[in-house]
């Protein structure tokens, strides 16, 4: 039997968790909050969508560890490669929150990410969002940039480039790049051999690469136009909005 520890590791999921189930059955609040960022340039309401769908399926549980004959307390947890002694320092909150603040999303996997920004979300989960037509029109320009590239365009090039030439978008590279790994994370981009979050858990920390040196996130790392996207994963979260209907038909 597994040893178990009580220990920062810990104290980290059951935070996640607790923020977490405060917003649980907001998917569409958060949605809301992801699409209104389009238009008013919000990186922070971008931000609260990757951070749910990662924690969606992200298994709640105590650190077991993945030495199973040294069962020392610094090695990394079985389940999520997360090292027992990982703390969440209050210092480093204002340092997650920075950077997506600027980066409109999650740069690169990290749990504090997903502690930081479902908190800022339930802060302001009672607040009246609404997209407005703008955001419709950058979204469905954004997905039109995505299912109408050749089999012969790059997503890191071809369609970031589009992207980031949408009318009344503003938009940086660093941006259009999280915007779109948010939309890995939620199994809208994702490929057969590479599937994303949004089916079961996936240990991001220890996600292939499609190359050593590559700065993009799983699964759309891997991802290329002849991939298509997934329909029915794009109506669980954007099904609200009709105007989008033929992503998912």
């Amino acid at each position: 039997m597994n040893q178990q520890y009580t220990c920062l590791h810990d104290k980290m999921i059951e935070e996640l968790f607790i923020q977490y189930d405060k917003c649980i059955d907001k998917k569409n609040k958060i949605v809301s909050f992801f699409l209104s960022s389009l238009s008013t340039g919000n990186m922070l309401w971008r931000s609260f969508l990757p951070a749910f769908a990662i924690t969606r399926t992200f298994p709640r549980h105590h650190f077991v560890s993945s030495n199973e004959v040294n069962r020392f307390r610094d090695d990394p947890c079985k389940i999520c490669n997360i090292d027992s002694g990982a703390g969440f320092e209050n210092e480093d909150y204002n340092f997650y929150l920075e950077i997506a603040s600027n980066a409109g999303g999650i740069p690169a996997f990290s749990l504090e990410f997903c502690i930081v920004l479902l908190t800022e979300f339930n802060k302001l989960a009672n607040n009246a969002i609404e997209p407005s037509c703008t955001d419709a029109h950058i979204f469905n320009e954004i997905m039109m940039s995505l299912v109408d590239a050749s089999s012969q365009e790059t997503l890191k090039k071809d369609i970031v480039k589009r992207i980031n030439k949408i009318q009344l978008f503003d938009t940086n590279k660093t941006q259009t790049q999280c915007l779109l790994q948010t939309l890995g994370f939620c199994g809208i981009l994702e490929t057969a051999q590479h599937k994303s979050p949004f089916h079961e858990y996936v240990n991001l920390g220890l996600a292939p690469k499609k190359s050593h040196n590559s700065d993009w996130e799983y699964p759309v790392d891997f991802w290329t136009p002849s991939d298509g996207i997934n329909r029915e994963a794009f109506k669980f979260w954007f099904g609200n909005y009709i105007q989008f209907d033929k992503f998912w038909e």
